[in-house]
């Protein structure tokens, strides 16, 4: 059992495009991945020295915690072309809380540990937005999505979770 105390460090992100992919399905993470992966593959965006940036996060159509959706977000390089089809959002900049986390099965300890940390901090919670498929917190970045997703050299999957925050 982990201790309550997590690491968390303040990070300053400018913003970034990206491309979106959404699933709401009985698996929306492999669906909007396997989505969003065909896409970059085809643009010779998934590369080991690729300087793209992969963040997910649930997507709730409703205030209840099921069903859940999921966005990937694919950072869009210079000169990439991205077809009307394919929807663009931001990434927002600003400040975020972040909290490295070591495989999905993390999650369930890290996320309340940094929305704790978030309540006890001089910071509080930009707060939820709500876009077209439902109500969205923070970011998940896939930290080494090249050797786990791409060459699947490494099963563990590495995240920093991010939430948004402003001065209280």
């Amino acid at each position: 059992m982990m201790s309550e105390k997590i690491k968390v460090r303040l990070k300053k992100l400018d913003a970034m495009r990206a491309a979106f992919f959404h699933s709401l399905s009985n698996t929306p993470e492999e669906d909007a991945w396997n989505r969003a992966e065909s896409w970059a593959k085809e643009r010779g965006l998934l590369h080991v020295n690729s300087s793209i940036r992969i963040f997910g996060r649930n997507i709730y159509p409703t205030e209840n915690p099921e069903p859940h959706g999921y966005g990937i977000y694919i950072t869009i390089p210079p000169n990439t072309k991205v077809e009307s089809e394919i929807p663009v959002r931001s990434i927002p900049g600003g400040l975020y809380a972040v909290a490295k986390c070591n495989g999905p099965e993390e999650m369930s300890i890290m996320w309340p540990g940094l929305w704790k940390w978030v309540e006890n901090s001089e910071y509080q919670y930009i707060g939820e937005t709500k876009g077209e498929y439902g109500f969205e917190l923070g970011f998940e970045e896939y930290l080494n999505w090249y050797s786990t997703l791409v060459d699947k050299s490494e099963s563990k999957m590495l995240f920093n979770l991010l939430l948004q925050l402003r001065e209280k």
